[in-house]
């Protein structure tokens, strides 16, 4: 609010420039290599303007807002608008000051800029109510107040209650003016700003007024006078003697209404009022008649007179001017519209004798073209043999590719028949295989989340090979993520007894998408443990690669690959080629997904092996921070379910608890109905409901049943 202040005193400063300095003001502008150092002087110039001549506020301010939107300065687009928006109802354009002053409230509520959108608020609804459009002066007020907390905005919210009062005043409603008085004066910080206190007692004291508590009245207008210090309030105080004497003269106390009527004249004629001189008057007619001296009743009779005639004169001088200024528009636009008539006559003149010439010229270029196109007629010929031959040889080619395209989902439709038999037959004959419980549990959850592995992998590949992968960072440690990971692939490694070693120096952050980086590490520790034998480790090294990017290599002791694949692995149409051979006993497109992953991250993917020697899968990706000194760390990964209940507040949970009943209904599998169902909650104040959805979709994601379910127990 400070700067506000500041600006405030700098361009009432600004307003009594003197006119020789208005032009180095201009030249400023035109010597502004940006448009960010045009603002400060046309800021200056909109506000001199305002105040003395309105065709200059309005051109000055205009282009004070084009140039701010230029530069994105959303302080130099307020002072514009505001300008604007101030001389446009001054003038009497008041539609298209509406217009404007809307579009700059909106621009403000898009930028979040709360004290100037609040401001143009005020502004719109004080002219609004001047000119007496209450239903719309109420409207924006009312906006302006709920804009937020606006407690560190100078004494604001009690300048809208006041003038919210002054509005419900003029409308007679006076119970409503003066709840609104009392609102105001309950926010207002004492010592801040006198003027709202003043205006409070004023309203307060107009009303009582007019309800017949004259007493009331005479005390809220001498306390308001009370609080008038300077030289600034001279206006007020014409207009705070004013209501005195028409109070009086209400119980007929026709001295104090005299005594009043002559210091609201004087004061008004102080402040070159005429509005505020010719209501003294009419106070000092009626005063003296009533005192019996209706010479001095008559004469401030004429005077009263005289002044509304002024008024009048005044306003017809403005209503002819602008009527004049019309016609000369008008009569600009006639002239303008004539010579337009005269311009276009002479040019179809002239078109048609062009016309002409033209069509002689065309007639001797037909003649000379049709010679030219006989001669033409072989060589198009020949050039139609030649792109038909063309395109059979294309026709030909795609034909061939069709049949390698068919050949490929022959193939992997057959690879993923074969992945899905094995852990479909296991789980039917469940009950001939196992009879323990916890064994058949996670038979099942072994044998579930390998075909959900399976079918994602097949999903992602083919839905993002022709469109972008849309990754969504955050800022993670990846040691985080390859524990997420190892618990995807836990029951594979209990099962062949198998240790997975995390080996670093140091402490990685990297700056990306945790679930699909998981998805990596499952699919590449998956292959692991597939090709590794029982009891044997499997090594997870983290390391620094080159300045800012960590490189990570999932290395395990099986037989290796062939040489002959390992250049393809990561190419999807490679693995129908391996079917064919008998070199590939799945679909591998889990490679394919990762390298998708991988790249899009900015990273690179590889993979190092030699025949019987184990293999060794590796990938870089860019590295936002490390943690140094940190001793080498080799441990192995515990294998642990996140299975603590959360505990939710009680608000948390009435917020909730309709989704709960559906979401019981889900298993953990039905991954794409529960995201559903949970986008469909509301964004909560309340942080224990945000956090109860991030950990659902973490035992979702992660495919936690056990945690998913108790999550749902509550």
């Amino acid at each position: 609010m400070v700067k506000y202040l500041l600006l405030s005193f700098f361009l009432l400063f600004a307003a009594a420039v003197k006119s020789e300095n208005l032009d180095s003001l201009r030249n400023s502008i035109e010597k502004a290599v940006t448009a960010k150092n045009k603002i400060p002087a046309l800021i200056v110039l909109s506000k001199y303007w305002t105040t003395t001549n309105s065709d200059s506020a309005i051109f000055y301010s205009t282009t004070l807002q084009q140039v701010a939107l230029q530069a994105q300065h959303n302080e130099g687009y307020y002072w514009g608008s505001y300008n604007l928006v101030s001389v446009l109802y001054e003038t009497d354009i008041r539609e298209t000051a509406l217009v404007q002053g809307q579009k700059a409230i909106a621009h403000f509520d898009k930028n979040a800029d709360k004290a100037y959108k609040v401001n143009l608020l005020v502004l719109v609804a004080e002219k609004s109510r001047q000119f007496g459009h209450f239903e719309a002066a109420i409207k924006y007020f009312g906006e302006a107040a709920h804009c937020g907390d606006i407690s560190d905005m100078e004494n604001m919210e009690s300048h809208i209650f006041s003038r919210m009062a002054a509005v419900f005043y003029e409308q007679n409603k006076y119970q409503l003016a003066e709840a609104y008085i009392d609102s105001s004066q309950r926010v207002l910080k004492p010592g801040r700003n006198e003027r709202i206190s003043i205006s409070n007692l004023e309203i307060f004291g107009a009303s009582q007024r007019q309800q017949g508590h004259y007493q009331k009245a005479i005390g809220c207008f001498q306390e308001a006078l009370t609080k008038i210090t300077d030289e600034s309030y001279i206006l007020i105080e014409a207009n705070l003697y004013y209501n005195l004497s028409k109070t009086y003269l209400a119980i007929n106390d026709f001295p104090n209404a005299l005594s009043c009527a002559v210091k609201s004249n004087e004061a008004a004629g102080k402040a070159q009022s005429k509005i505020q001189l010719e209501s003294a008057a009419e106070c000092l007619a009626k005063a003296y008649a009533g005192t019996g001296n209706y010479k001095q009743a008559y004469d401030y009779l004429e005077i009263k007179g005289t002044l509304l005639w002024q008024r009048y004169a005044e306003a017809h001088d403005k209503l002819i001017a602008e009527k004049n200024a019309q016609y000369e528009s008008k009569k600009k636009e006639a002239q303008i519209t004539e010579q337009t008539y005269l311009i276009g006559l002479e040019r179809r003149e002239n078109n048609l004798l062009f016309a002409g010439i033209i069509l002689v010229v065309l007639i001797l270029g037909y003649v000379f073209f049709m010679h030219l196109k006989l001669k033409k007629v072989n060589r198009l010929l020949f050039l139609k043999n030649m792109e038909i031959n063309r395109q059979s040889e294309e026709l030909e080619f795609k034909n061939q590719k069709l049949h390698e395209l068919s050949d490929f989902q022959e193939a992997m439709t057959g690879m993923v028949i074969h992945d899905l038999k094995n852990p479909l037959n296991t789980m039917i004959n469940l009950e001939h295989i196992e009879k323990n419980p916890e064994k058949i549990k996670a038979l099942v959850e072994k044998n579930g989340r390998a075909m959900l592995h399976m079918v994602m992998n097949v999903l992602d590949v083919y839905k993002y090979e022709n469109t972008e992968l849309k990754i969504r960072e955050e800022v993670i440690n990846i040691t985080k993520i390859i524990e997420e990971a190892n618990n995807n692939v836990r029951l594979l490694a209990m099962e062949k007894n198998l240790k997975i070693l995390i080996v670093s120096k140091n402490s990685y952050t990297i700056n990306a998408d945790s679930d699909l980086l998981q998805r990596v590490f499952s699919n590449l520790l998956a292959n692991a443990i597939k090709f590794s034998k029982s009891g044997e480790n499997i090594e997870i090294i983290l390391s620094e690669a080159e300045s800012g990017w960590i490189k990570v290599e999932v290395t395990d002791k099986g037989d290796g690959i062939d040489p002959k694949i390992l250049p393809v692995i990561f190419d999807k149409f490679s693995q129908a080629e391996k079917k064919k051979s008998g070199l590939a006993g799945s679909t591998g497109l889990g490679l394919t997904f990762c390298k998708m992953v991988i790249e899009a991250h900015g990273g690179t993917i590889g993979a190092v092996s030699e025949k019987g020697s184990g293999s060794s899968f590796w990938f870089t990706l860019p590295l936002f921070n490390k943690t140094e000194n940190i001793d080498n760390q080799i441990y192995y990964h515990q294998f642990q379910d996140k299975t603590k209940k959360l505990q939710l507040s009680g608000s948390a949970l009435l917020e909730i608890a309709p989704y709960l009943l559906k979401l019981r209904k889900m298993e953990v599998y039905s991954v794409s109905e529960i995201h559903t169902c949970l986008k469909t909650i509301p964004i909560s104040e309340d942080i224990d409901v945000q956090l109860w959805k991030d950990e659902v979709y973490h035992a979702v994601n992660s495919m936690n049943s056990n945690y998913y379910h108790s999550l749902l127990i509550q």
